[in-house]
C-alpha cells in the first residue's frame, strides 16, 4: 500500500547492510529490547508491503505495535528491505530473503549484536554476550511483504520458527485475482498512472523506496489493472495471459520452468513452520483466499496453524467506511494480539 503521512519509526535502530548484488546495497535495521545486554534472543523479522514494488523498512505503516510487542517480550526486531520489482524481479525477492537469514547468523551479525550492548555488559567478564538464536526466529510479512516472509519458510536456511502474515500476498498466485484485467481499487486513485512509462524506462535497482512521492506504487495498480500483475513481478511478459488461457487446475504446470520457484505454493510441504494468518475479510487489495488457501493447505499437511479473520476489514485490516485516513476495523488489533500470542508459543516451543 502506498504510506499515509509517516509517522515516526522508533528510536534506537542500528543499520546494516545484510547483502550487496552488483553494487547495491540492501539494508536491514535492528532494535535490540532496552535494557538487555546479554543473553541468546528470539527475533522477529518484519517485511513491508508495497505491491512488491513500492515501500521501506521504515514506511509508513511501520508496525509499531509489533515493536513495543518485541520490547515487551525481549524479542529482538529486525525490519528488512529487499529488491523491488522493476528492475528487480520476485525471484530475487527469493534471494534477498535467503540472503537475510544467511547473514542474520553470520559472524557479522552475531559481532554487531555483541558490539552493541558491550559498553553495558563489560564490566562483568562473565556474563553471556548478547546473541540471536537461530533457532527462534519469526518471521513476518504484510501486504507484499508477506512473499518474503514466505519465501524464507520455504527457502531459508535455517528454518523460521513460525510464519505470521497479515492481509498477504504470495499464499496463491495462481488465484484468477493476479492472471486477469480487474477494475481499480480504493487505494488505485493515490497513483499517477501516466508515471508508468518513465518507471518503466528506469532500469536503476531499488530496494528502499523512502520517498512518498516516487510513485512506485503506481506500476502495481497498472499491472492490476491490465491483467499483468504476474508479468510485471516476475519480468516475464505474457505471463498472466497465458496462465489465464488455461483452467485453474492447470495452471501450475502451465508456468515456465525459469519460474517455477516463484510459485511458492507448490513448495509447501511437511517441514513448513507453524503459520497464523490475519486477513480482512472485505479485502479488495489482496483476497482473503491467499490466506485461506495457505491455512488449509498447512492443515492437511498437519502443520500447526491459524486463520484469523477480521470481518468486514479491508486491506490494511482497515475499516473501508471510515474516510480518509482509514482507521483500524473493529477487531483488527485483537487480531494482532492473538496473532502475537501464536508467535510467541511457537519460539518457546509450545506449538
Amino acid at each position: 500500500m502506498p504510506p499515509p503521512p509517516r509517522p515516526q519509526t522508533p528510536e534506537g535502530g542500528k543499520t546494516l547492510v545484510y547483502s550487496t548484488v552488483d553494487g547495491h546495497d540492501i539494508k536491514l535495521d535492528y532494535y535490540l529490547p532496552r535494557g538487555t545486554t546479554s543473553g541468546k534472543l528470539p527475533a522477529i523479522i518484519y517485511y513491508h508491503g508495497g505491491g512488491m514494488t513500492a515501500g521501506s523498512r521504515r514506511g509508513g505503516h511501520f508496525p509499531t505495535w509489533l515493536y513495543d510487542h518485541c520490547q515487551k517480550r525481549n524479542y529482538i526486531l529486525i525490519a528488512a528491505d529487499y529488491r523491488l520489482c522493476h528492475p528487480s524481479t520476485a525471484l530475487d525477492q527469493i534471494a534477498d530473503a535467503k540472503a537475510l537469514l544467511t547473514f542474520l547468523t553470520s559472524p557479522t551479525f552475531q559481532s554487531a549484536l555483541s558490539s552493541s550492548s558491550s559498553s553495558s555488559s563489560s564490566s562483568n567478564p562473565k556474563t553471556e554476550p548478547l546473541s540471536l538464536d537461530p533457532t527462534r526466529i519469526a518471521v513476518t510479512g504484510f501486504s507484499a511483504g508477506a512473499y518474503s516472509a514466505r519465501a524464507a519458510c520455504v527457502y531459508g536456511t535455517p528454518k523460521p520458527a513460525v510464519l505470521m502474515t497479515a492481509y498477504g500476498t504470495g499464499g496463491n498466485l495462481l488465484l484468477d485475482h493476479w492472471t486477469q484485467p480487474r477494475p481499480p481499487t480504493s487505494i488505485a486513485k493515490l497513483v499517477n498512472l501516466d508515471d508508468v512509462p518513465r518507471l518503466l524506462a528506469d532500469k536503476r535497482v531499488v530496494s528502499d523506496d523512502a520517498d512518498a512521492g516516487s510513485n512506485r506504487f503506481a506500476l502495481t495498480v497498472r499491472w492490476e489493472m491490465d491483467g499483468t500483475f504476474l508479468d510485471g513481478c516476475f519480468g516475464w511478459p505474457g505471463l498472466g495471459a497465458a496462465l489465464n488461457k488455461v483452467e485453474y487446475a492447470e495452471r501450475a504446470a502451465a508456468v515456465p520452468a525459469e519460474l517455477r520457484a516463484g510459485f511458492l505454493q507448490e513448495f509447501v510441504g511437511e517441514g513448513y513452520p507453524p503459520a497464523v494468518f490475519v486477513h480482512g475479510t472485505a479485502d479488495e487489495v489482496v483476497p482473503d483466499l491467499e490466506s485461506r488457501f495457505q491455512h488449509e493447505q498447512l492443515g492437511r499437511l498437519g502443520v500447526r496453524t491459524r486463520l484469523l479473520l477480521v470481518e468486514g476489514a479491508g486491506h490494511g485490516l482497515v475499516d473501508p467506511e471510515s474516510g480518509w485516513p482509514p482507521r483500524l476495523a473493529e477487531g483488527a488489533m485483537e487480531a494482532y494480539e492473538e496473532a502475537c500470542t501464536f508467535i510467541d508459543a511457537a519460539l518457546k516451543g509450545g506449538l
